[in-house]
């Protein structure tokens, strides 16, 4: 199976070095100039949860250099990139090739507007990663990874495709995607934002009792859309079950889904989120597709998310530098 990969990032980075460690035939495009010549020359090498591991990369800086047909094509940019560069890559994807979207939040309806649905796949990524100074990248929590078509069907070549990301992670195939990337997407609405909003680390963030209130305010809301939506989404990484979260507004079962909070911030204490790190190098965050996406959702099924509102516009104006990242933000957000 030849694999071409767009977007060498953390995300990116970690899948493409990876899969070359068990030896998946893969090249990568990336366009900037100077991080191209790093991974043909140098390579790109990951520390951190999964082990220290260096591979180095055929690497093309442009769909238009390649001359031959891949059978599946990873896509791991930025979401506002994925439209673009999904329609530069068509005519370097075989007739029954894969599109995956590798990135976070729901993007699997961009994808297959372009591709069709027919060859478009969406991956939940349960890792996380950053990306050094340097260009390497530093793998901060392990997990799994779901994958699966977006119109459902498992067949020989999507199945193949999750032995493949094995190599990464234990991979399991689905029929319902869009259901499993729901369910990270309220994690990432969780636990992005209050790090924009603060400007700390997720220990130090969840350290704060209005966090963690913040926190159950977005996965309720969330979940309550998700109903609305038809979708069935599953726990998260097995523990999360968001459906709990509509069982009862009673302060002992509050308290109870705090100390779940609390866990979630020892476990992943000292992690700045994807949002923060786009905060910090000055880059536009994802901030739409996470509770952007569940108040856009609310919307147009007749859900309520004020919480999530809130949140989506406050951390816009930080983005746009009308207002800064700050422990005191959380006593501004009204519930």
């Amino acid at each position: 199976m030849k694999i071409i990969l767009v977007g060498a990032g953390s995300i990116g980075g970690t899948t493409a070095t990876m899969l070359k460690e068990k030896g998946h035939n893969i090249d990568i495009i990336e366009a900037n100039h100077e991080r191209a010549e790093k991974i043909r020359t140098e390579g790109i090498t990951l520390t951190g949860a999964l082990g220290t591991h260096t591979q180095k990369f055929t690497v093309y800086e442009s769909p238009d250099e390649l001359t031959e047909l891949y059978d599946v094509c990873i896509i791991a940019t930025k979401y506002f990139a994925l439209a673009a560069v999904a329609d530069k890559m068509l005519p370097h994807v075989k007739a029954d090739g894969i599109f995956m979207s590798m990135q976070n939040g729901i993007c699997t309806k961009i994808l297959s507007d372009v591709v069709g649905t027919d060859k478009a796949a969406g991956c939940m990524i349960g890792f996380g990663a950053t990306m050094l100074p340097n260009g390497d990248v530093n793998v901060t929590s392990g997990g799994e990874l779901k994958i699966g078509r977006v119109n459902g069907k498992i067949d020989s070549k999507i199945t193949a495709l999750g032995e493949v990301y094995k190599a990464l992670l234990p991979t399991k195939v689905v029929d319902n995607i869009d259901a499993q990337l729901y369910s990270k997407l309220i994690i990432n609405s969780c636990i992005n934002s209050i790090a924009a909003l603060t400007g700390e680390c997720v220990g130090v963030m969840l350290s704060a009792d209005e966090a963690k209130s913040i926190f159950l305010e977005i996965a309720r809301e969330a979940t309550y859309v998700s109903k609305k939506m038809g979708l069935k989404v599953p726990p998260y990484a097995t523990v999360l079950n968001y459906n709990l979260l509509l069982l009862s507004e009673a302060n002992w079962f509050k308290a109870i889904c705090k100390a779940v909070v609390t866990i979630v911030g020892k476990k992943f204490g000292d992690v700045r989120p994807s949002t923060l790190q786009s905060l910090d190098r000055g880059e536009k965050t994802e901030i739409d597709i996470f509770n952007g996406y569940i108040v856009k959702q609310g919307k147009e099924y007749g859900v309520p998310t004020p919480v999530n509102e809130q949140i989506w516009n406050f951390i816009k104006r930080i983005e746009n530098g009308e207002d800064r990242s700050s422990m005191d933000n959380l006593k501004k957000i009204k519930f």
